[in-house]
């Protein structure tokens, strides 16, 4: 069903913001940003311990934070301003020159657009300056002039192709236009003759005027001359690629005045100017970089090893990396706040609406001194990847099939879900694709992340999922008194091994799914140490991911999805590497380190069926493992939980072939799964038989243990069903009394 026909009121009551930074220290400051459509609210700020209010759950539980003030705002209503683009600020261009030829490679990947797409620009049109290389409506090359009088648009009637590299040259002389549009094949496949225009304006162009120069937009009308603007308001963004553009002054005395070459700096916001000028430009909202150039040729695929064929920027205008919202005030955290999930709750004076505007408070000092302490590690990684998603969205080139039997209007949803569906403007996630079909590859924490809310209900699943099931562990570490803190996938990345110093376990969350190279490090190196680990979800330590924290961009994450691994979409060949640190993308399976090596366990296959109860095995029943079943009663564990039993969801099986320790023991298995569940596609050979639930014992979930290298236990259970049976019932359940036994265990040296 579309999303269209789902939509609730558009003038619906709204309250949403983000915090920044959205990772902090006791003692940093953060800057609250609120988007509100009432007259006013009112906000206080609270640590959050768990936030959902459903039958069976546990009760919702937070902490106020009574050294930040309470406090009332105006409300006011923001917005973000998708689309990429290249800015150049400071374009001179010579008065003296005769005449101006701009020439660039360029590959449409959207032609029939609902708007122009702007693909070169210095069009003033306050002052009716400057040139334009567009796509109109109709896929046609237009060039618009400014006379000084007047915009002239010149219609050339030219046309490239879709998903196809041309080349363009433009050459504007007093008031007359040419366009020369030569198509180019990648192997041997047809193509159209070259095409030429010739026109005249009817009036002398004045296209040699200080200003801006726009590569993939255009200024727009409201703003004027911007030369000396940090960025300007622009508008008829483009969709698609270009490459090697150059201009040039042309007359007695021809000389380039600009030449970029998109593969130099490629991990940075910055375009190069090779022309010896200086013209370096900066990069806005982050369009995707280490893409195919017009001279790719198949024989490196890799853009750090390439010598040529990575020239190319994918632009499109449902980019955002900031949101850019005006700060409504400004919260310090005090220095006596633990770690943790915080949020500031902001609700409307007249109670129309609230939000939770949730970031994480690290510990107060890195110390070794927490040899009686376990360690939680929210999965903010996935958090960005999933942040915003829009899946259900069949109106666009990535709607999710979710299975034959579902229907999103009988799915339970929370506000944020409307508020997603509401707000097009915040951006997308890493499963989203673009409106011109290709995938998105980076993910960015400026900008409201609405399914990042403690009382989020996942539409897919009608239960919680990532942070909100994450919030019933810590809930559940609350109650059961056991001693903690709290750390983040980010602070794993940036300080290593050394986030973990001196702890004695540390738990992974619900869905660890997005580590980086640093992060999986850090546990690997904990372990090695002699540190214990429980990796209590699943489809864990999956893909690759890339964060650009010394670089200047700590909030964008970076995920390159290649030709293998369950997807909603993926990259195209010669384009799986990061272009934030030269890695290879795709699987950490594809590259050697599988969830296997680490956990025991690793993805095997998915459903949106009900979960199904583990039943133990006759490992389980040796004397050696009597302190983690003690109390636990029953053969079957976990039979309820929100979204069937604790086998569920994406879910992890013990194999050998795959990287699992040969001694590791798995002491329960998942007792079967339906046919609403299927095998990921990196475990299928030819010919691809036997890969739904009832078809296949591969598709399971396996809880398994082993001592590592270091003497440190590894307990892992393989299912992000885990937490939402945990939960049930407040914690009075057989898995419940599993994981403190391992947590309890751990902590008093046993193995």
């Amino acid at each position: 069903m579309a999303v269209t026909d789902l939509e609730q009121d558009a003038d619906a009551p709204e309250i949403i913001g983000y915090a920044e930074p959205w990772i902090v220290a006791p003692g940093d400051s953060v800057a609250i940003k609120v988007s509100c459509t009432e007259p006013s609210y009112k906000y206080r700020t609270v640590r959050l311990i768990q936030g959902i209010d459903l039958e069976h759950s546990p009760k919702k539980a937070e902490e106020e934070v009574p050294e930040i003030a309470r406090g009332e705002r105006e409300g006011k209503y923001q917005t973000a301003r998708p689309g990429s683009y290249a800015y150049i600020r400071n374009w001179e261009p010579p008065l003296s020159a005769d005449g101006l030829q701009v020439s660039f490679y360029v590959q449409p990947w959207l032609l029939n657009c609902p708007n122009t797409q702007t693909l070169v620009s210095t069009l003033d049109l306050g002052a009716n300056t400057g040139f334009s290389i567009d796509l109109n409506k109709e896929g046609s090359l237009d060039v618009r002039v400014g006379t000084e009088r007047s915009v002239e648009v010149i219609r050339t009637g030219l046309r490239p192709q879709e998903k196809a590299w041309s080349k363009i040259k433009l050459q504007i002389t007093g008031s007359s236009i040419e366009v020369r549009l030569t198509h180019k094949p990648f192997r041997n496949e047809t193509i159209p003759p070259p095409a030429a225009f010739e026109g005249k304006s009817g009036e002398k162009a004045s296209v040699f005027t200080s200003g801006s120069l726009l590569i993939a937009a255009c200024q727009s009308p409201a703003t004027g001359n911007s030369s000396g603007a940090l960025k300007p308001h622009t508008t008829d963004f483009f969709n698609g690629r270009i490459d090697r553009l150059t201009i040039k002054a042309c007359g007695q005395k021809p000389s380039i005045l600009v030449k970029y070459d998109f593969s130099l700096d490629m991990s940075s916001d910055h375009i190069v100017d090779v022309s010896g000028r200086g013209l370096n430009g900066v990069l806005v909202n982050a369009p995707t970089r280490a893409v195919k150039g017009y001279d790719w040729d198949g024989s490196v695929a890799d853009w750090t090893q390439a010598k040529f064929g990575y020239g190319a920027i994918h632009f499109h205008d449902d980019d955002l990396d900031d949101a850019g919202w005006e700060t409504d005030f400004t919260i310090t955290i005090p220095d006596s706040a633990r770690s943790g999930a915080y949020a500031v709750e902001v609700e409307a004076l007249n109670g129309r609406d609230t939000d939770s505007i949730t970031f994480f408070v690290r510990p107060t000092t890195w110390t070794t001194d927490n040899s009686n302490k376990v360690c939680f590690v929210f999965s903010t990684f996935t958090y960005l990847a999933y942040a915003n998603e829009r899946m259900y969205d069949t109106t666009r080139p990535n709607g999710a099939e979710m299975g034959p039997s579902f229907d999103i209007t009988k799915a339970l949803k929370s506000a944020e879900f409307y508020k997603m569906r509401r707000r097009r403007d915040l951006g997308l996630s890493c499963y989203d694709r673009h409106i011109d079909g290709s995938g998105v590859c980076y993910s960015s924490s400026k900008r409201p992340i609405l399914n990042v809310r403690p009382g989020y209900i996942m539409w897919g699943f009608s239960r919680p999922r990532e942070f909100s099931a994450d919030l019933f562990m810590i809930n559940f570490l609350e109650q059961e008194g056991v001693p903690y803190e709290v750390l983040t996938d980010h602070d794993l990345h940036a300080r290593g091994a050394s986030a973990l110093d001196g702890f004695n376990t540390v738990i992974t969350g619900s869905h660890p799914e997005y580590p980086t190279y640093e992060s999986f490090n850090a546990y690997n190196s904990f372990a090695k140490r002699g540190g214990n680990l429980m990796y209590l979800g699943g489809n864990g330590f999956y893909w690759v991911s890339a964060v650009d924290a010394e670089g200047g961009h700590p909030h964008r994450l970076e995920v390159r999805r290649g030709d293998v691994g369950v997807r909603s979409f993926g990259l195209p060949g010669g384009e799986h590497v990061l272009s934030t640190n030269g890695g290879r993308g795709g699987l950490w399976r594809s590259r050697g380190m599988s969830c296997n090596t680490l956990f025991g366990i690793g993805f095997c296959g998915q459903g949106t069926s009900p979960g199904v109860p583990f039943r133990r095995t006759e490992a389980a029943t040796d004397a050696r493992f009597s302190w983690m079943f003690d109390g636990v009663n029953g053969d079957l564990l976990g039979e309820y939980g929100f979204g069937g039993g604790a086998s569920g969801d994406e879910i992890d099986r013990f194999d050998i072939e795959n990287g699992s320790p040969n001694d590791a023991l798995t002491l329960a298995t998942s007792t079967g799964h339906d046919d609403g569940y299927a095998i990921a596609v990196e475990d299928l050979t030819y010919p691809a038989l036997e890969t739904l639930g009832t078809q296949t014992n591969r598709v399971r979930s396996d809880i398994v243990y082993y001592v590592g290298a270091g003497g440190g236990g590894v307990f892992s259970v393989g299912s992000i069903n885990w937490n939402c049976s945990l939960a049930w019932d407040n914690y009075n359940n057989n898995i419940a009394r599993l994981t403190i036994n391992v947590i309890r265990g751990f902590l008093e040296g046993k193995q």
